[in-house]
């Protein structure tokens, strides 16, 4: 197989398996987001803006770097777009009008849901798309973005194919911006020399930040909430404070956690789980309550809520306590 085709092909079946394998999606329902198998909460947003920037330097070096390479050897939808063409302009079609309009057609009808279900799952959970449409679920708004975007890539591949990429496409125009003498001829020098340096840099920096925070993430996430409702009720010697405690297990496994609160007044009371189990990919929550005596009122207490995992890994969030202030 030429360097080329293996290319494309490789390129268009990533297209299809990075969302199916968590490799990189933003599940918009749920606010998480995958990276390399490993999930995130939306909280975690500087890994996203790191992995985002990291393949935004990335798109802009290729067309620096090697010039306008991308649309022939790497873009999904030329090579898709190529290998239709060949289909439908074959010999035996050639000649036969009538048929290769049926045929062109068909396969349009065919891979326009294949190709909108990928593109709708970078955005949304595979699985419960796919059951959403085989059970003709209207209710949700990807089953509709789904029906939309079927739509459009029946028109790509239908009607505009190269046209598009050759009139339209943003990232086309952008080579075109991009190029240089440099770049038309393409090449690796061209990744150690003047803005392509730059780039280069850019990347190796970026990317090395990204893969360094995914690979030192907690793997939960924690929150805190105070509840308004049950702020500062008087209970005998005592002002009543509750806070709401929601932890997610963003790992495939069970994972227990040891919990610890520290600056507590030792005249208080307070009412906390010392571990809490948590099943692969699950939330819990629970309540915090603080019982602050009379004489700690009108002074204000900082308290450090400590969370570690079975890793020895540590998140604290910070609870501040005005007792007799709602």
């Amino acid at each position: 197989m030429k360097k080329r085709t293996l290319s494309q092909v490789s390129v268009l079946l990533l297209f299809f398996l990075v969302p199916m394998l968590d490799l990189f999606r933003i599940d918009l329902t749920h606010l998480h987001f995958y990276v390399l198998r490993r999930s995130f909460a939306f909280s975690e947003g500087l890994i996203l803006l790191l992995v985002i920037l990291t393949l935004v330097i990335f798109f802009l070096g290729i067309s620096k770097w090697f010039g306008r390479q991308f649309c022939g050897w790497m873009c999904p939808h030329n090579t898709f777009s190529g290998y239709l063409t060949k289909i439908t302009n074959s010999k035996t079609l050639k000649n036969n009008k009538g048929l290769r309009e049926t045929i062109d057609i068909g396969l349009s009808v065919i891979f326009s849901p294949i190709i909108a279900f990928a593109f709708v799952a970078y955005f949304y959970n595979p699985q419960e798309l796919l059951n959403d449409i085989v059970t003709f679920n209207t209710g949700g708004w990807a089953f509709w973005a789904y029906i939309l975007i079927i739509g459009f890539f029946f028109l790509m591949i239908n009607r505009l194919r190269h046209k598009f990429c050759r009139s339209t496409c943003p990232y086309g125009m952008l080579q075109m911006i991009l190029s240089d003498k440099n770049s038309q001829k393409g090449g690796f020098h061209n990744m150690f020399k003047g803005v392509g340096l730059v780039l280069t840099l850019a990347l190796v920096g970026m990317g090395a930040a990204a893969l360094y925070l995914i690979y030192t993430s907690t793997g939960y996430s924690v929150s805190v909430a105070k509840n308004k409702d049950a702020a500062g009720i008087i209970i005998q010697d005592f002002y009543l404070y509750e806070y709401d405690l929601t932890m997610e297990n963003l790992t495939p496994d069970q994972e227990t956690y040891t919990v610890t609160l520290k600056n507590v007044p030792d005249n208080w009371e307070v009412t906390i789980p010392e571990t809490i189990t948590i099943d692969a990919n699950s939330t819990y929550k629970n309540k915090i309550l603080f019982k602050a005596h009379k004489s700690s009122l009108n002074n204000n207490y900082i308290m450090v809520l400590e969370i570690k995992n079975s890793d020895g890994k540590t998140m604290e969030k910070q609870i501040n306590i005005f007792p007799g202030r709602k």
